[in-house]
C-alpha cells in the first residue's frame, strides 16, 4: 500500500484496511450465477436469469468486468469474442446507439446514454470499434437526426433545457443524471465550456454543494454533476464543500442505499483531483475525521450484503428497474450487480483514492482460470419464473 500524502492517521489507515472487507471471493460465485453461456454477458440479478423475458444487459455486463479488473482479473479471449459480437449485435445502423435486447427502441433520455457508455466501455475492453458511427461522431459532422435531443441543436437550445430542469433539493440527483448520462453528447456537441460556466451559477455558495439543504441528496445530485470539473476547470469552494461533507456524515442518518454510501466518496475524489498540485493539501483536510467517515461507509454498506454472495441496492430488497425499466423482480433476499459493483470494488477503490491511497489490486488473481473455466462449461439458462405482467419501460 502506497500512500501519495506525508502522513495518515493511525485510525484512518485501520479503517481503510476495512475495505478488504467488501471484496470477497464469494462475490465471484455470484458473477458466475449471472454469466449467461449464450451471449457472454451477465443478468442483473438472480430473478432476472429466472425470469422469462430477462436477458443480460450491457450495464450489469460491464458492472462484472469492473470489479473482475479492480482485483486484477483479465477477460479471457473467448470471452471477448463472444461478448463483442453480442454488444455489435445492439448497435442501430440508423442513429449509432445501442438498443438493448430488454428493451429495444422504446429507451430514451439517461437510459438510452446509459447504454451507449456502458456498451462502448466493453468494446473498448476487448479491443473492437463499433460498427456503425457513434452519435457523437455525428453531432461532430452535424449528421444529427432525430435520435440526437434538441437541445443539442443550438446554444439556445442548450441553455432553455438547462434551464428547465430542477435544480431543487427534491430534483438534483435527477438533473445530474440526465445531464452527467449525456456529457459526451453535450461536449461533442461543443458545449463543454456553456456546461461549466452555467454550473458554476447553480454551486449553493453556503455548502458548496448543488441545492438547497445539507444532506445525502446533496451528494447524489452533486457526484454526479463533479464529472465536469476537472484539473482544466477545478472545483469551486473545495473546502466549504469537504466541510459539508463531513457535516453530512455527523449529522444525517447513516444511508442506507449503496449510491448514498458511495456518491459523497466520488465527489469528493474528483474534487480533489481537479485541484492538481494542491491535491494533497486538501485531501489532508479530510484526515481528522477520515476513520470515522469510512468505518460508517463500511458498516452500512455490509447491511446490504446477501447470501448470494453480493449487495443490494436498497435496504430491504434487490433493485428490480434502472432509469425506470424492468429488468427483475427486486426479491428482498437477493442482491442486484448495482448494489454490488457500488457496495464492493467501486467504495473500496473509491475511499483508496480519496486518501491518497494506490494499492494493489490483485485480490482476485488467484481465482481467474478456474472462474474463467467454469463460466465458459456453464450449460444454458433454464428460466424458472413467467414473465411479469407490468410495463418494461418507465411507470
Amino acid at each position: 500500500m502506497y500512500n501519495s500524502c506525508k502522513s495518515i492517521p493511525a485510525d484512518l489507515l485501520d479503517a481503510l484496511k476495512r475495505c478488504d472487507e467488501l471484496c470477497g471471493p464469494e462475490q465471484l460465485d455470484l458473477y458466475y450465477e449471472l454469466f449467461d453461456p449464450y451471449t457472454g454477458g451477465f443478468y442483473y440479478s438472480i430473478s432476472s436469469r429466472d425470469t422469462e423475458g430477462m436477458t443480460p444487459f450491457s450495464e450489469g455486463t460491464k458492472f462484472v468486468f469492473e470489479a473482475l479488473d479492480c482485483g486484477g482479473m483479465g477477460i479471457p479471449d473467448w470471452e471477448k469474442q463472444k461478448v463483442s459480437r453480442w454488444i455489435l449485435d445492439h448497435q442501430d445502423e440508423s442513429d449509432g446507439f445501442f438498443y438493448e435486447d430488454l428493451w429495444g427502441k422504446i429507451t430514451s433520455g439517461p437510459r438510452l446514454n446509459r447504454d451507449l457508455t456502458y456498451s462502448i466501455n466493453i468494446l473498448d475492453m476487448c479491443g473492437v470499434t463499433p460498427k456503425y458511427p457513434l452519435p457523437t461522431e455525428r453531432i461532430k459532422c452535424n449528421d444529427t437526426n432525430s435520435t440526437i435531443p434538441e437541445y443539442l441543436r443550438s446554444e439556445t437550445a442548450m441553455l432553455e433545457y438547462l434551464d428547465s430542469l430542477d435544480w431543487s433539493y427534491d430534483g438534483i440527483w435527477r438533473t445530474g443524471q440526465n445531464i452527467s448520462t449525456a456529457s459526451d453528447l453535450i461536449y461533442a456537441a461543443g458545449y463543454k465550456n456553456l456546461i461549466r460556466e452555467y454550473l458554476l451559477t447553480k454551486i449553493n455558495s453556503k455548502t458548496g454543494l448543488f441545492a438547497d439543504g445539507l444532506s445525502w441528496m446533496n451528494t447524489n445530485g452533486t457526484m454526479k454533476l463533479s464529472r465536469f470539473f476537472d484539473k482544466d476547470f477545478p472545483y469551486p469552494e473545495i473546502e466549504l464543500a469537504i466541510d459539508s461533507v463531513i457535516k453530512i456524515f455527523e449529522t444525517s442518518p447513516a444511508p442506507s442505499y449503496a449510491t448514498y454510501i458511495w456518491n459523497p466518496f466520488v465527489f469528493l475524489d474528483r474534487a480533489i483531483t481537479s485541484q492538481d498540485t494542491n491535491s494533497d493539501a486538501v485531501r489532508a483536510l479530510l484526515f481528522e475525521k477520515g476513520a470515522k467517515i469510512v468505518n460508517t461507509a463500511i458498516d452500512c454498506a455490509l447491511k446490504l450484503k446477501r447470501c448470494d454472495g453480493g449487495f443490494s441496492s436498497h435496504p430491504y430488497r434487490a433493485q428490480d428497474r434502472q432509469q425506470g425499466y424492468l429488468f427483475g423482480l427486486g426479491l428482498p433476499d437477493e442482491s442486484d450487480l448495482d448494489g454490488t459493483i457500488i457496495a464492493g470494488a467501486r467504495l473500496r477503490n473509491t475511499i483508496y483514492s480519496v486518501f491518497g491511497i494506490v494499492d494493489s489490486k490483485d485480490y482476485y488473481k488467484e481465482y481467474e482460470k478456474d472462474f474463467w473455466e467454469r463460466c465458459r462449461a456453464k450449460a444454458p439458462i433454464i428460466k424458472k419464473f413467467p414473465k411479469p405482467n407490468e410495463p418494461m419501460g418507465p411507470i
